[in-house]
């Protein structure tokens, strides 16, 4: 769980698997991705809780009408000794975003996660 979360959170860790990302500096600080290519997206911590959990706001820079919704991450041990990643992303009908603006975000996700597996793998000396 601890390579996990250094996965997640450290920004040169984020980079190899995700975008460029700013340093969590606890609830309430900013939070900003940015993809390389224009697009950026501008957060808030929301909830950090270190080696488990965070969340931050996620909305579009420059988007409108803004559409703000929330990512969190979670890490868990497990028995085996490896790890449970969730991510939820949610807030889209609070936000008025529609559902192919939903689902066109779950492709990224998953895709994404197909890179972190593949960083995880790396890291456990599997490749």
């Amino acid at each position: 769980p601890a390579v996990v979360w250094r996965i997640l959170t450290e920004p040169a860790d984020v980079a190899r698997w995700f975008a460029e990302v700013t340093p969590v500096d606890g609830i309430g600080s900013p939070y900003r991705i940015d993809f390389g290519d224009g697009s950026l997206i501008d957060g808030t911590v929301r909830e950090w809780v270190p080696g488990h959990r965070l969340a931050y706001t996620w909305r579009w820079k420059d988007e409108e009408p803004p559409q703000t919704t929330l990512v969190t991450w979670s890490v868990e041990a497990t028995p085996s000794g490896g790890s449970l990643i969730r991510l939820r992303h949610d807030g889209w009908s609070d936000a008025g975003a529609d559902v192919a603006t939903r689902d066109e975000h779950e492709g990224y996700w998953a895709d994404y996660f197909v890179a972190l597996g593949d960083l995880l793998d790396e890291e456990a000396g599997g490749s």
